[in-house]
């Protein structure tokens, strides 16, 4: 067996005792937003713990892709949520999940290869430090901006009727998945061509955007956020915590993408100063 296959079994074996564990107190929970919080602190503490023993944080990475269907599954089936919104919901972010989780397995070589964002605080921080960062920066600040994107899901399972507006909502998603797809399918296609060339992938909706797979996921979760808000208009404002999946995007991830391509790509500068940012434009000359 490969690494890269061990180190799949040794995930999902991972993330089947973290969900099995953060079951337990999630049963015994009467407010959905309350035992869904719990379930997401207890099922990250525990893959936390493993990723302490394997000393590779990317076992955390499928977190992202993997507890938000599970999560919104359970909900339906514990407090009875089984209505329209609850299955669109379910389909639209399992779609999601599964593109996601396939795009990390694309690049995925088993346990022990961490990625380089998480290696390079490793080196340069003192081992109880680094602990500090990876439990609260690297597991729970992402942990806490997933839960408070998905609260949109879990509110509008509850509701029964289907506001036309929604439909806003799932056309967003739907096409954010779509960005997404076709942005892994051209840079996995120009890294493969041009391997080893330290190239800028300058194909595709790469054109137009620097970050379009980050634009997707920003998109993706306005998307819930809307379909939420045309349910419950007068509630809207419960569900506006998905901001912060933005901002994490805007301060942190782009910012060190663009960082790291600067200093490994040497056409990344020429790249940068006729490519937008972020929203697909059209190239400057």
């Amino acid at each position: 067996m490969n690494e890269k296959r061990k180190g799949l079994l040794f995930n999902a074996a991972i993330y089947l005792a973290a969900f099995g564990i953060a079951a337990v107190p999630f049963s015994a929970i009467d407010d959905i937003l309350i035992a869904s919080a719990v379930f997401t602190a207890v099922a990250t503490l525990a893959v936390f713990i493993a990723s302490c023993a394997l000393r590779d944080v990317s076992v955390y990475d499928p977190y992202w892709s993997v507890e938000p269907p599970v999560l919104l599954l359970l909900a339906m089936i514990k407090y009875n949520c089984l209505n329209v919104n609850s299955f669109i919901i379910l389909g639209a972010v399992t779609l999601w999940a599964v593109r996601l989780t396939v795009n990390w397995y694309v690049t995925y070589k088993g346990i022990g290869n961490e990625d380089w964002r998480y290696a390079q605080y490793r080196e340069k921080l003192p081992t109880p430090l680094f602990l500090l960062v990876s439990f609260f920066g690297l597991h729970f600040v992402p942990t806490i901006v997933v839960y408070l994107g998905l609260v949109n899901g879990l509110l509008a399972i509850r509701e029964t009727a289907l506001s036309p507006l929604s439909l806003i909502g799932l056309a967003i998603m739907i096409a954010a998945v779509a960005l997404e797809f076709v942005s892994d399918r051209a840079i996995h296609g120009f890294l493969r061509e041009h391997k080893g060339e330290r190239r800028t992938c300058d194909v595709s909706v790469w054109k137009y955007s620097r970050h379009p797979n980050y634009l997707g996921e920003m998109s993706f979760w306005t998307g819930l956020f809307v379909y939420y808000a045309a349910l419950c208009p007068d509630r809207w404002y419960l569900g506006a915590g998905f901001v912060t999946i933005i901002v994490l995007f805007l301060i942190v991830s782009i910012p060190m993408m663009e960082k790291h391509n600067a200093e490994r790509r040497p056409d990344y500068k020429e790249y940068k100063d006729r490519t937008s940012m972020l929203f697909l434009l059209p190239r400057r000359k």
